[in-house]
């Protein structure tokens, strides 16, 4: 792994940590987790294992790119139908406003 790609993870790592605490914790900063490693364009190798699969068993960082895809998407349905608030902090519906992915959760 090159200096730049982790120097992107390091950052990450401080901007969005993951919270294994509970349900929703785990869940929230999971997918926050995974948008931001999306948005940075992290290889799905070099991206966090932190969430791993019930279907397939495997650790998000070991998918193809087409079931990390999927994997993503079921864990943001998820969040969105559990913890509506939270989801709406990570993709706010207002079109400009931008999203809080600060958020702390307990």
């Amino acid at each position: 792994m090159n200096k730049r790609l982790r120097d992107k993870i390091a950052k990450l790592d401080k901007e969005c940590p993951l919270i294994p605490y509970t349900g929703s914790s785990m869940l929230f900063s999971a997918v926050r987790r995974m948008k931001a490693e999306k948005e940075r364009k992290i290889p799905v190798e070099n991206r966090s294992g932190f969430a791993i699969s019930v279907k397939t068993g495997k650790a998000a960082n070991t998918m193809t790119e087409t079931e990390w895809e999927g994997f993503y998407a079921a864990l943001s349905r998820q969040l969105k139908r559990d913890y509506p608030d939270l989801y709406e902090d990570l993709f706010p519906s207002k079109s400009g406003e931008k999203s809080r992915n600060t958020r702390r959760v307990k």
